[in-house]
């Protein structure tokens, strides 16, 4: 409980709050940074944990991250052992970017109910976002143990085998999905296959899925698959960024500058666009086209200045360098996109 304390403490101090009308007498109350007033309301509607619980979800279903962090540790006051209001404490604070309060959050549960399902997975992802591979695998595979032990599929104490594991529509999508991202990062490109093929029997239009899957399609040089799948995807949810992002970058790949334009407009705005497109042609080597779409960058918005004339810079200085060294290879630059766990 003096974790959990902490907890609702350090998360009041980085979300602050608001002093407008009269403070609501909850500790949590400074998690919510939005009209106070309804603030109250809501405080009085969650009269119950179970209540609380199910405000929180449908506020997080609803991209209302302050609503749900402040219901969910609603909940955890309502009910100090509700380790699922917990669980969702710490998703909120992983998926924000505030990876102590997600660690301290996850670590509480696991250390009341180590085998937590939720929490390894989310654990696990949180590993995985710090690139701690080697943890985050062990952690995933034990979400996988105790998923498989559910379907009565004991794996025993080994490594899972792919092949053998079993899914249905309550398995963790996320933990399924991850281990293809870790695949993917180990360039085992048939077992990360395995792995989004199960994630994808257990929910088929999974744009997270079709995306890491495209992904994953990529990275193997199999680029007519990498793109059915992203269109796949697309006709699933057209809002889901990060497909749009990395179909658009399989585009440039391939040279379909406008049809690359088109994807990254998706997202951005027609300036961010074409500086995306000669972004990918700079790391392809492609110093002439790449100069063309940072100048047209530049002339199409004030705000994209700095990035595009930055970008055209790198151009002018490789070409200096090629100058001096005869060498056409590519340009050693960070990849403008990455598998996507979450």
């Amino acid at each position: 409980m003096k974790r959990i304390s902490l907890l609702l403490a350090m998360t009041a101090v980085l979300s602050g709050c608001q002093t407008m009308g009269p403070e609501p007498e909850l500790n949590t109350r400074s998690v919510y940074s939005g009209d106070n007033s309804l603030l109250h309301k809501v405080q009085k509607q969650a009269s119950s944990a179970d209540q609380a619980m199910q405000m929180a979800a449908m506020a997080y279903r609803a991209g209302d991250l302050d609503q749900s962090l402040y219901q969910y540790l609603r909940a955890i006051e309502l009910q100090s052992k509700r380790y699922e209001a917990l669980v969702g404490v710490g998703r909120i604070h992983r998926e924000r970017g505030n990876t102590q309060l997600a660690e301290m959050a996850f670590s509480d549960v696991l250390a009341s109910q180590p085998e937590n399902l939720d929490a390894l997975a989310e654990m696990g992802l949180l590993q995985l976002a710090k690139r701690d591979h080697e943890v985050a695998r062990a952690l995933l595979f034990k979400a996988v143990a105790l998923d498989q032990r559910r379907l009565g599929n004991d794996q025993g104490d080994g490594l899972p085998d792919v092949a053998a594991l079993k899914v249905d529509g309550q398995s963790p999508l996320k933990v399924y999905n991850a281990l293809g991202v870790l695949a993917d990062l180990s360039n085992d490109f048939p077992l990360s296959e395995a792995y989004y093929r199960l994630a994808l029997l257990i929910e088929p239009r999974s744009v997270l899925v079709q995306n890491s899957l495209g992904y994953s399609y990529y990275l193997a040089g199999q680029w007519p698959e990498a793109e059915r799948t992203y269109q796949r995807g697309i006709g699933y949810d057209t809002t889901y960024a990060p497909l749009w992002r990395n179909y658009g970058l399989l585009l440039a790949r391939m040279e379909r500058y406008e049809e690359a334009l088109s994807a990254f407009e998706q997202i951005s705005d027609r300036a961010q666009a074409s500086n995306d497109v000669g972004y990918v042609c700079l790391v392809e080597g492609k110093l002439d086209v790449a100069e063309q779409f940072f100048r047209s960058a530049i002339e199409q918005s004030p705000a994209h200045y700095d990035t595009a004339w930055e970008n055209l810079n790198r151009v002018q200085q490789v070409r200096r360098i090629r100058q001096m060294d005869r060498n056409p290879g590519s340009v050693a630059v960070a990849p403008l996109a990455e598998p996507v766990a979450q």
